[in-house]
């Protein structure tokens, strides 16, 4: 079986998006991966349509 995942090269981030980028997660009981994954998206199929 084979997945059309991949892993990007990581990004950093100070420490204050990280730790809000944890709040987060935790309050939607996700990984912070998920969060990221659905930001980036979210913004692209904003800024694909305009």
């Amino acid at each position: 079986m084979t997945s059309d995942r991949t892993t990007l090269p990581p990004v950093r981030v100070d420490a204050e998006l990280k730790a809000r980028l944890r709040r987060y997660a935790e309050s939607q009981e996700r990984d912070v991966s998920w969060v990221i994954r659905k930001a980036i998206e979210e913004y692209l199929n904003r800024h694909e349509e305009e």
